[in-house]
């Protein structure tokens, strides 16, 4: 999707927007910020004339205090300045992101395909933390500079217009000068930045690969590359040195050289009767204080076209339009087991090659289904359509007789679940996993279903010092279901769908990852939650299709049985009984195996 190069800015003023009467007021601040550093030299350099002129003690004394208070007062300025900066940046950044979270849960299936959840948390957090920064340190800062410049530029200009061209040129010349610098030596922190990230990615391929390289002699050359990625990246790391101290004495020798210019100008300025001496100090004075300017206009270009380019991410995130929409004129489906029809449905991802073709499947209310097939045959396509993760290129499919696009997404959400082959569990307690942080269920009815898919005995409250199994309702669990076994966070998993109670289930692969003992409970839970209603179960191991009613055999994205599973088992001649007998075959073929490895070894034994 093409996003115009302009999106970021007006990206950053939806930003800035809410936020708006927040910003007017920091700009103030930051003008005060700015400005009120420059009264400072003006007061000093009065004194000076003043002294110069007789002047007595008690007026030094109060212009020396009321250079104390402008001191204290710019300082605690700058510093309110930055906190209140940095706390609007954070509020407003913290809105982006909770936004942003919402539009990428609200994209489809095809989205989250083609983009993987390290690239959306990049975008969502890594983009967003740029545009924080520039909006709490960059913005106010550069603001801030660029205040300080012309401040000092008018005042010196009022005092003489020779001083205010002196200075123009002074900070054209430095400023240039320290950009040519910088980029310098920001091109040697990329290189730098690329040879430690091929040091660290070569030293943790070896580690990973450690058993390999020993076994097979290659040590030797491992050591050998890592001395080679070292030694690279200690050069990089000297040659940016080099820039940044490059960097640093430029700044040096343009402040020297301004200071020098300030008191040969100064001097001829004051030689000519055309300025006082506090005037001329006030330059000298100025050059100081334009240094820090300057240092921050040329350190944050880079910060700037980071954020610029985060700005552009994160508009292009915004502009992506969900496939899956809310219908304009919703239907609801009739109460109950919902049915589930094909009609001449064609699907592909939008590459043209097509997933499936010509799709005419009629599976009744109330009836258990099973699919089979070989893998990329169409059957997980199937399932995501059932539960409308994709819509269909043509055709339609329709649950309880309505079309599923004319379906409340809210509604087809509770009433169409998936018990996926892989879980995904987060870190929280078992309700929380069990509800996915839903309030609404009562701890009674979470605990029900856990019992009801048979994990009871993770109610009962553990000793976690000893390590007994029990955890409790809101006992914790880690990501990723650290403690569980696969079985076990399948069983989870159910019971998500049993409190759900939905009128059609949709099981993916579910017993793919489990052992034999934790496929029977498994089975037995599947067999109570699948009463009086739709089921859809895609699976390898067709021992798990001995209950089904109906079977359909997916090949090639097209359909090429469908029937009852006691039909399609008697016909010798059909695909369903040849991949029975297949996968009966490869049974005994492994039981075969595995009798002649345990007689070998009871020979060995004996021997």
């Amino acid at each position: 999707m093409s996003v115009r190069t302009d999106n970021h800015w007006r990206a950053l003023v939806d930003l800035v927007r809410p936020e708006l009467a927040r910003y007017a007021s920091l700009s103030v601040a930051v003008t005060v910020t700015a400005l009120l550093p420059l009264v400072g030299p003006l007061l000093i350099g009065r004194i000076v004339d003043d002294v110069a002129e007789g002047a007595g003690s008690g007026t030094v004394v109060r212009y020396g205090l009321a250079y104390l208070a402008v001191t204290v007062a710019a300082q605690l300025i700058s510093v309110g300045t930055t906190w209140y900066g940095n706390t609007i940046a954070w509020r407003s950044a913290n809105d982006l992101r909770l936004s942003l979270t919402r539009h990428v849960l609200g994209l489809d299936h095809e989205f989250h395909r083609t983009h993987t959840p390290g690239e959306l948390i990049q975008r969502i957090d890594g983009d967003v933390t740029s545009v924080s920064d520039f909006l709490g340190r960059v913005l106010a800062n550069i603001a801030a500079a660029i205040l300080t410049v012309v401040g000092v530029l008018m005042v010196l200009s009022v005092i003489d217009w020779r001083l205010g061209l002196m200075m123009v040129v002074y900070t054209a010349v430095g400023g240039a000068m320290l950009a040519l610098l910088r980029d310098g030596a920001i091109a040697e922190t990329e290189r730098t930045m690329s040879s430690s990230a091929r040091l660290y990615g070569g030293i943790e391929e070896r580690l990973t690969a450690a058993e390999d390289l020993r076994s097979n002699g290659a040590g030797a050359h491992a050591i050998r590359r890592f001395v080679d990625d070292a030694t690279a990246n200690l050069h990089h790391h000297v040659d940016e040195e080099h820039a940044f101290m490059r960097l640093w004495w430029g700044l040096q020798g343009s402040v020297a050289g301004g200071a020098v210019l300030a008191l040969i100008v100064g001097g001829w300025l004051v030689s000519i009767d055309a300025i006082t001496f506090g005037a001329a100090f006030v330059l000298f004075q100025y050059v100081q204080i334009i240094r820090r300017p300057m240092e921050d206009i040329v350190d944050r270009i880079e910060m700037i076209q980071k954020a610029s380019a985060a700005m552009v991410r994160v508009a292009k995130l915004r502009a992506e339009k969900p496939s899956i929409v809310e219908p304009v004129n919703p239907v609801s489906p009739p109460p109950g087991p919902l049915s589930v029809r094909f009609e001449r449905v064609d699907f592909d991802y939008g590459d043209g090659q097509p997933v499936l073709t010509g799709i005419d499947l009629d599976l009744g209310a109330g009836r258990t289904v099973g699919v089979v097939g070989r893998s990329g045959g169409g059957k997980s396509t199937l399932s995501r359509l059932v539960l409308r993760l994709v819509d269909a290129t043509s055709g339609t499919v329709r649950l309880g007789g309505v079309p599923i696009t004319d379906i409340p997404l809210a509604e087809l959400r509770h009433r169409v679940a998936l018990i996926p082959q892989e879980v995904q569990l987060v870190h929280g307690s078992i309700r929380d996993n069990v509800t996915l942080f839903d309030p609404e269920p009562t701890d009674e009815e979470v605990a029900d279903a856990i019992r009801q898919v048979g994990l009871g005995s993770l109610l009962d409250e553990g000793n976690c010092d000893t390590g007994d199994e029990g955890r409790g309702l809101h006992g914790p669990l880690s990501g990723g279901g650290s403690g569980l076994s696969a079985g076990e966070s399948q069983l989870l998993a159910l019971a998500r769908v049993w409190l759900r109670k939905p009128d059609l289930v949709v099981l993916d692969e579910a017993t793919a990852r489990i052992d034999p003992e934790t496929e029977a409970r498994l089975q037995l839970a599947v067999r109570r939650l699948l009463e009086g209603r739709t089921a859809i179960i895609i699976a390898h191991r067709l021992s798990t299709l001995r209950e089904v009613d109906d079977i359909v055999v997916v090949h090639g994205g097209r359909i090429l049985e469908h029937g009852r599973r006691v039909d399609l088992e008697a016909d010798t001649d059909g695909r369903f009984r040849r991949l029975l007998d297949l996968a009966l075959e490869t049974e005994e073929k492994a039981d075969d195996v595995l009798a002649e490895e345990n007689q070998d070894e009871e020979e060995g034994v004996l021997s």
